[in-house]
């Protein structure tokens, strides 16, 4: 944990973001759970149990093409105004939030595959995303036109 801990103040120094934190996410849609083990990239900044939610406007666009999700296909871009939570739990029974990661479709040009991205650092909602198209971009959008960056590998 101190070694994570250590990156997010790293990455959470100087943020410019402006997307606010989702008060509501534990109102919005359940989409899925899984678990990042020893190995997954990503475990040194989310380690262990997550779930990810979705407002309305997202869940409504992935449940019409959910069956392209599943199949790593590449279904249309998220509709404008859709948010994608993913929250990343201290403990095994998804209580205790650690850190709360958001995707907000604004679908301006200026914004890297028109998405804004904040993190929070729970409980005070710390912001920890410095440079989000280098932090985030950099592995949901790659510039890829078939591909609106989001993982949703555990589905269902």
């Amino acid at each position: 944990m101190g070694r994570v801990f250590v990156f997010l103040l790293i990455i959470g120094f100087g943020f410019t973001s402006d997307v606010p934190f989702p008060e509501n996410w534990k109102n919005m849609n359940f989409v899925e759970k899984g678990v990042i083990l020893r190995g997954n990239p990503l475990y040194g900044i989310v380690p262990g149990f997550h779930k990810t939610f979705m407002n309305d406007t997202a869940y409504k666009h992935f449940k019409k093409h959910f069956t392209t999700f599943k199949q790593k296909g590449s279904p249309p871009p998220f509709p404008k105004g859709a948010e994608v939570v993913f929250v990343n739990f201290k403990d095994k029974e998804g209580k205790v939030p650690r850190i709360i990661l958001i995707m907000y479709k604004t679908g301006k040009a200026e914004d890297e595959g028109g998405w804004k991205w904040e993190g929070f650092l729970m409980p005070d909602k710390k912001r920890i995303v410095k440079n989000p198209a280098k932090d985030c971009a950099n592995c949901h959008y790659k510039g890829q036109k078939d591909w609106d960056g989001i993982f949703i590998p555990h589905a269902k």
